[in-house]
């Protein structure tokens, strides 16, 4: 939400200032790395490349899908990666619907949430059915029961909003309660609530994380491959909702300790920065190193991620530190009203000159 102020159904101007500080929060960095791509991204390989592959001929025919957010609904072809910037913005359009039926009262909006989640499942699972898809993305080591065209799969399913939409609102769910809670004050969970609570969550963790065993060994259970497809994020989320649930109330123990250092913070804050440029320094490493290369065994894999990790930090945090940093304080500076408070004080000082 906008700092200082609440959603208001007729209210053209709050909503305009919701959606334009997501639009200016993305675009500053995301800008400077897709210009980085087409001007520079063709002039650091040394190898002829296959153009689906060439990302600065890629970008320069297809930048304004990325910049209009609309990349996950197309082509997906410049920038590949960042087809979740695109489904995220999307349903970033949809969350005043959401946080006016909240406002209105949390039966409809909790409604309002089951309904599009379990149509999104549905959706998911008709998809699925119809072209015979993977639960989710496997690339190329996707078993003979499945549809083995995997582009196939990520274009029509694995990067579209319609079915990513659930976790999205149990995201939305969990802010909700957890700001109502803390406003109220008056919610007491007991020990019992709590272990349930880690107990279930523990559960829906590891059968989001290792129920795709039965997929991966190529075992015919269509009913259970639907099934997780549809299921195995929400799953995932509810397991983070609660973990950020008990943290917040103090029911993290060692586990919120952990999660709250320092060093979190600042990798997180780098994170959105880091996303955007990792890809480009894989890319760019394979173009620089001899052709062909050569797979010699894990370490060749453990070596190459020992570098490629610390360096898309160290570039993610530059162009932060650039870019990002100074976009987001430019707008706070130029765009943001006034708090109320700042408000009042300001008509104090007026109404104590004109007494004196």
């Amino acid at each position: 939400l906008v700092a200082g102020s609440k959603p208001q159904l007729f209210s053209f101007t709050y909503w305009l200032r919701f959606y334009r500080h997501r639009v200016l929060r993305l675009w500053p960095a995301y800008l400077y790395v897709l210009l980085v791509i087409i001007y520079r991204f063709s002039r650091s390989h040394i190898h002829p490349m296959w153009a689906p592959n060439d990302q600065g001929a890629m970008c320069r025919q297809n930048w304004w899908k990325n910049v209009l957010f609309i990349n996950s609904l197309t082509d997906n072809l410049c920038m590949p990666w960042t087809w979740y910037i695109g489904t995220e913005f999307i349903l970033f359009l949809l969350t005043p619907i959401f946080l006016l039926a909240f406002k209105r009262s949390c039966a409809l909006g909790l409604l309002l949430s089951v309904i599009c989640i379990c149509a999104s499942s549905a959706l998911h699972i008709i998809e699925s059915i119809e072209y015979n898809f993977p639960p989710t993305q496997m690339l190329w080591v996707q078993p003979a029961i499945f549809n083995q065209d995997f582009m196939q799969h990520h274009l029509l399913l694995y990067i579209k909003p319609q079915y990513r939409i659930g976790p999205y609102i149990i995201g939305l769910i969990a802010g909700y309660l957890i700001s109502s809670y803390k406003l109220d004050g008056s919610v007491k969970n007991t020990t019992k609530f709590i272990s349930i609570g880690w107990m279930v969550a523990s559960i829906f963790a590891i059968s989001s994380l290792f129920g795709l065993y039965p997929a991966l060994q190529g075992w015919d259970w269509p009913v259970y491959h639907l099934i997780y497809g549809a299921t195995h994020r929400i799953l995932w989320a509810l397991a983070i909702a609660w973990l950020i649930y008990a943290c917040h109330n103090g029911y993290g123990g060692p586990l919120n300790n952990l999660l709250s250092l320092r060093i979190f913070s600042a990798l997180a804050a780098a994170s959105y920065s880091t996303y955007l440029v990792h890809l480009v320094l894989v890319m760019a490493s394979f173009m620089k190193a001899p052709f062909p290369i050569v797979y010699n065994g894990p370490m060749t894999l453990v070596r190459f991620c020992a570098m490629q990790i610390p360096s898309a930090y160290f570039i993610g945090a530059i162009t932060m530190f650039i870019v990002e940093l100074p976009a987001n304080n430019i707008e706070r500076i130029l765009l943001q009203r006034p708090t109320v408070s700042k408000r009042i004080n300001r008509s104090d000082i007026k109404q104590k000159l004109v007494e004196n």
